[in-house]
């Protein structure tokens, strides 16, 4: 689709629902607390005149395409793996997501959030998860990227798309549990909350069903990335977010120390147990959906394919909005600048996705400054 198409058709489809930007702000040292101390070692590409994705530095190293940051080529290049992972409070903290580069979540049934974590670099992790059951619209994201999906079993609708329509080579956790260290998935107690796996564990899945860890040749990285830095400037300030999502109550807190989003749900930090440091994104993406609940059941439906919607893209302290449009079942949905129709560029670091029922975006509320967050709550 032409980019002069797509700003027509998605600025005249979705003039309709868009947010208003709330003044409501943060506490100004909300984050500072949390603030990352570690110096963050500066890579260079060889040939600054190559292309972003041709880059390639004195070490070897290449850009991440989930995150456009420097990676080891190995990891850079190979196939990511995406996990289901529970976020209800009884699973917390979970283990191993702050590994990695792009980070779906959406309301399911019960008004609880489910999140995919999407790993280009997995090494090194013992305990990853827990992990849970696949809905639908995560096997449509994880095929965007071509990603290994990892799962404990899942809903009719989700196994339609896996099993039937072959959407995702997927690796069913429940199907190949057994020890640590022997298996891809282990459990670390008998309840419901206890499955995961680690680094061990998703290569022994992946050879096991023989399935290949190479990127095809013509592979198209999900984000364009801004080399140099997206400011926003034509922007909205954005300070805080406060999500709708009702059970876990998220919020995103911005530093501008590290120019990073920190965040919060059940009313305290969100941390990774392997490494106790607080979830950070530099990068939140609002996807407005149109959505159902199926027939005969709590189960929720969302309509990505072939369709179009509103949204926010969130980064440095500044908000714009956008527009989302999705070709295809498999098809990578771009984000495009309501404004200019150009798809956004975005800065290098990690990205939330926070996929929002159309019908309750009207009650996430953003906050241009940190202190009327911090009164509002």
């Amino acid at each position: 689709m032409k980019k002069q198409l797509v700003s027509a058709l998605l600025v005249l489809t979705m003039c309709t629902s868009l947010i208003a930007c709330g003044k409501d702000e943060a506490d100004d040292t909300a984050a500072d607390d949390t603030a990352s101390n570690t110096v963050q070692e500066v890579v260079e590409p060889v040939d600054d005149s190559a292309a972003f994705w041709e880059q390639v530095s004195e070490d070897g190293k290449v850009r991440s395409y989930l995150t456009g940051d420097w990676v080891d080529a190995q990891y850079g290049r190979q196939r990511p793996v995406a996990v289901m992972i529970e976020n209800t409070k009884a699973c917390l903290p979970q283990y191993g997501i702050g590994n990695a580069g792009v980070i779906y979540e959406c309301v399911v049934e019960g008004g609880i959030t489910r999140m995919m974590a999407i790993f280009d670099d997995y090494s090194g992790l013992d305990q990853i998860g827990n992990i849970r059951s696949s809905r639908p619209y995560y096997v449509y994201f994880a095929s965007e990227y071509d990603a290994i999906y990892m799962h404990a079993g899942g809903n009719p609708a989700a196994f339609e798309l896996i099993d039937d329509k072959n959407l995702v080579d997927n690796i069913n956790a429940l199907t190949v549990e057994g020890t640590k260290g022997k298996a891809a998935a282990f459990r670390t107690g008998k309840g419901e909350h206890t499955l995961y796996t680690n680094s061990d564990g998703i290569a022994k899945g992946i050879e096991k069903l023989g399935y290949d860890t190479e990127l095809p040749a013509n592979y198209e990285p999900h984000f364009t990335f801004a080399a140099d830095g997206n400011d926003l400037s034509s922007g909205e300030d954005c300070q805080a977010i406060q999500l709708y999502y009702y059970t876990n109550k998220p919020y995103w807190i911005y530093n501008e120390d590290d120019g990073l989003y920190y965040r919060y749900e059940f009313n305290q930090k969100q941390v990774d147990a392997i490494t106790g440091e607080q979830l950070t994104a530099k990068n939140i993406i609002i996807q407005n959906v149109e959505w159902w609940t199926y027939e005969g059941s709590q189960y929720l439906g969302y309509l990505l394919s072939y369709n179009t919607g509103t949204g926010k893209y969130i980064s440095n302290g500044k908000m714009i909005d956008i527009v989302w449009s999705k070709d295809g079942d498999t098809d990578i949905t771009h984000y495009y600048d309501l404004n200019s129709g150009e798809e956004i560029q975005l800065n290098v670091g990690v990205t939330w996705i926070q996929a929002c029922q159309r019908d309750y975006t009207d009650e996430t509320v953003y906050y241009a400054d940190k202190s009327e967050f911090s009164k509002a709550n």
